[in-house]
């Protein structure tokens, strides 16, 4: 779990997991090294960028390695998968708590897979 990887969270204000991934204003993207947060950044989704970008709606999630939500409907599901982008799923409504948590679940993966 020493790698470097970017998780980001659908959210409208930086501290709320959007309820739904497809309606959110931006995504609280975290760099993640050796299980700890060590930078955050809100990204916005502003239209301009959208309409400009050959990724669209997904441009904020381009170097991305993980987005946790509450809900994906079947086609951003889709296009996620294609990207590349694992999708983690959290009941949290804090941002932070769904971080932690999932963090705590890869780190858990990681000691089972190094007992096995």
């Amino acid at each position: 779990m020493n790698k470097r990887m970017k998780i980001a969270i659908p959210t409208d204000d930086g501290s709320i997991v959007r309820s739904r991934f497809s309606s959110s204003r931006g995504f609280l993207v975290a760099t993640v090294k050796s299980g700890k947060i060590i930078h955050q950044e809100m990204r916005w989704n502003l239209l301009s960028e959208m309409m400009t970008s050959e990724d669209g709606y997904f441009y904020n999630l381009a170097d991305c390695d993980i987005v946790i939500v509450k809900e994906v409907g079947p086609a951003h599901a889709q296009i996620l998968e294609i990207k590349n982008i694992t999708i983690a799923r959290t009941g949290e409504t804090e941002i932070m708590a769904a971080f932690l948590q999932y963090l705590k679940c890869i780190h858990l993966l990681s000691e089972v897979n190094q007992i096995a």
